[in-house]
């Protein structure tokens, strides 16, 4: 917009505005006679200053003078701020910390121009304010005291009840996986996780083709092939257009009793030339983040479990040996698995590394459920984009994913006689 443009913009709102006050004086004579009265002065901003346990200063700041009222009222506990003539400019946030008076706030407008703030209190608190001149107009200080807050009873009994909460879910989550290891006992079952979902919608294609519908497609073809199999079953930790977070689908593979977990995906790369399928297990930098946050875990909570042995939450040596050894074969197993599925892809596509990649990807991290990720093509390659939507291709890539799988689980039933 050049200069003469953005004047001739401006007079015109200009003048229009100047009518359309105009007008409305014409038409409404009320208006003119409102507009001598007083403005309504303005809440811009409030801050919190704890100053000690049983203490606490909130500082409001206005755009001009302002006339107030304090009280108090019981059961519950609450104080009164009532600020004549005066809106807010800025919305209020709940007003809470750490050991904190106020465990609460809500404001209302009374009289069509006064508001009222009220201030839930932990306990009985006396109050008093202070007004003074501020660099934007004036400073309301309001003090809070009272006696010291029962906040450390409190998060002691919140904790004790989020543990108790904690221990009753992971007994059902314990008793639900041993009721689903007893159906499918005879069975091997592999977890396919679709990757990506709903709002996350993964990499997308030149010609608008989206990873995550691609990647669900190549998963049921995956999962009714291995359930031709009598002595295997595949579930899918997403099963439509829907999102799922990371953890959601090792939580998911856990409780199904899951002996593999596959994640599938569509890859992309600013270079539109590179192409070629790949496949990825946990790093060891991934395993160690992941043994950390377990041993945490089991101190905290009712029961953690690796493979249906219980780690003991009072010997931490051992739990770490215990983690450390159920990583080592795992990440041995998801190995073996991922290299067998390897050499079938590279039957259907160009390997983009013919050697298995290690990365710290969370849906790898399950540290007693052999895993891996596939990169079956890269959706950013327009051959391969045009390939990933055919019927014929993602069968293909199912079939060679199935294959791998199945040599697999043979070698491991050979040489373990079941899994039960």
């Amino acid at each position: 917009m050049d200069n003469s443009d953005r004047k001739r913009r401006d007079f015109i709102l200009k003048l229009a505005r100047t009518l359309g006050v105009a007008s409305s004086v014409l038409l409404s004579p009320q208006l003119f006679a409102k507009s001598s009265k007083r403005s309504p002065v303005h809440l811009v901003s409030v801050k919190t200053v704890q100053k000690e346990n049983n203490k606490q200063q909130l500082i409001f700041e206005f755009d001009g003078k302002i006339k107030r009222s304090l009280f108090s009222l019981h059961t519950p506990e609450r104080i009164v701020l009532d600020l004549k003539h005066t809106s807010l400019k800025t919305p209020l946030r709940k007003i809470r910390e750490k050991n904190s008076l106020i465990q609460g706030v809500r404001h209302a407008i009374r009289n069509n121009n006064d508001l009222r703030i009220v201030f839930d209190l932990a306990n009985k608190a006396k109050a008093n304010t202070k007004l003074s001149e501020s660099k934007i107009g004036y400073r309301l200080e309001l003090t809070l005291t009272g006696t010291a807050t029962p906040e450390k009873s409190k998060q002691v009994a919140k904790k004790a009840n989020r543990k108790h909460t904690t221990e009753q879910r992971d007994k059902k989550r314990t008793l639900a996986r041993k009721q689903t290891k007893r159906r499918n006992k005879d069975r091997f079952i592999v977890a396919i996780d679709p990757g990506h979902g709903g709002k996350d919608p993964g990499a997308i294609g030149h010609n608008g083709t989206l990873e995550k519908d691609v990647v669900l497609k190549i998963a049921t073809r995956l999962q009714q092939r291995i359930n031709q199999q009598g002595d295997m079953k595949a579930f899918l930790t997403r099963d439509g257009d829907y999102y799922v977070s990371l953890r959601k689908r090792m939580d998911k593979a856990r409780a199904e009793g899951a002996d593999l977990f596959i994640s599938i995906h569509a890859d992309a790369n600013p270079d539109r030339k590179l192409a070629g399928s790949s496949v990825y297990i946990l790093s060891e930098h991934g395993a160690s983040s992941e043994a950390a946050r377990w041993l945490a875990k089991n101190e905290n909570s009712y029961e953690a479990k690796l493979g249906g042995v219980s780690l003991e939450n009072n010997n931490k040596v051992l739990s770490s040996l215990l983690l450390d050894l159920s990583q080592s074969a795992t990440i041995d197993n998801s190995l073996g698995l991922a290299q067998k599925v390897l050499r079938e892809l590279g039957g259907v596509n160009h390997l983009l590394r013919k050697q298995v990649e290690s990365a710290s990807f969370v849906v790898l991290k399950s540290p007693d459920i052999p895993s891996m990720l596939i990169e079956t093509a890269f959706i950013s390659n327009p051959n391969e984009e045009r390939r990933l939507n055919t019927n014929h291709y993602q069968r293909k890539l199912a079939n060679a994913m199935f294959h791998g799988i199945r040599r697999y689980h043979l070698a491991q039933k050979k040489h373990n006689g079941n899994f039960a």
